[in-house]
């Protein structure tokens, strides 16, 4: 049976509506003043997007592909093409495939990096195009600090600015967002690929009480160490991690450690993506 054709009367009451709704989301999302932060399930890599104090965008890695951007167009508001800030916590491409995708869709104010001889072709191609679109492109390394907001800071505690090694998972970005309120301090340490080396160097750091912790390396056994995590006693704990992937991850001896001590765990292989709001833990 034929449907009748729509009318413009109709038409013109969907488009109506369409827009009230539009509106809403608009003026609902302009007037939340509260920031969110999201690990966003990238499969086996790692991405996490801050949207600080609904005004300041921050992109910290981006995954091995473009699975990123579903994240972004789902949490990052729809009128908004510019992030402020992104950082790459070091060149490893389950980390960085991703801003090739970012670049070509939004605008970067600023781009940060470790201090890296890192070669490969991949990588190289990435930092080309960062420069062929005149991003400020600079390294940042342990003592730096970032001001966002009066409330809002960025702290790195590693690598140091003369660091050597031989394991590029040792020159992973270590720092701390903190969001400092009359009624709560939020924590969060981000941790990308660190190893068990830089873990214990970070033993006499001012790394107690955090908040969140993501766990280096995708929860490998190359990365957190217990004395690490007796030390930070962070309330709730992040597995970026592939489901089903070829590594393993996360191990069993580090679910363990994190079982044995009672600290809460969110992966993104069964949780997807993870949403926090600092207010939410006063």
């Amino acid at each position: 049976m034929n449907q009748p054709p729509v009318t413009k009367k109709e038409l013109l009451l969907f488009c109506f509506l369409s827009a009230a709704i539009l509106l809403s989301i608009f003026f609902l999302q302009i007037n939340n003043d509260k920031t969110k932060v999201v690990f966003c399930d990238v499969g086996q890599g790692d991405a996490a997007y801050m949207r600080i104090k609904n005004r300041f965008d921050i992109l910290i890695d981006a995954g091995p592909d473009r699975s990123v951007l579903n994240c972004l167009g789902k949490y990052m508001p729809f009128w908004d093409r510019e992030i402020e800030l992104a950082i790459l916590t070091h060149p490893n491409n389950d980390h960085y495939n991703g801003f090739f995708e970012i670049i070509n869709r939004y605008k970067i104010d600023n781009f940060l990096t470790i201090k890296t001889s890192a070669t490969t072709q991949s990588y190289k191609k990435l930092v080309s195009e960062i420069m062929a679109n005149k991003i400020p492109f600079r390294s940042i390394a342990q003592g730096d600090r970032l001001k966002l907001t009066k409330e809002d800071e960025l702290i790195f505690f590693w690598p140091p600015k003369s660091f050597v090694s031989n394991d590029d998972n040792d020159y992973s970005l270590v720092f701390l967002f903190e969001e400092v309120t009359d009624d709560y301090r939020f924590r969060l340490l981000f941790s990308g690929d660190a190893s068990p080396f830089v873990m214990n160097r970070l033993l006499n750091q001012p790394l107690q009480n955090l908040t969140i912790l993501k766990i280096p390396h995708h929860g490998s056994k190359n990365g957190l160490t217990e004395n690490f995590l007796e030390l930070a006693e962070p309330r709730v704990t992040v597995i970026s991690v592939g489901k089903n992937n070829l590594y393993g991850h996360p191990a069993k001896t580090v679910l363990e450690l994190l079982k044995s001590k009672n600290v809460k765990i969110k992966r993104t292989d069964i949780n997807g993506n993870i949403l926090f709001r600092p207010n939410d833990f006063k």
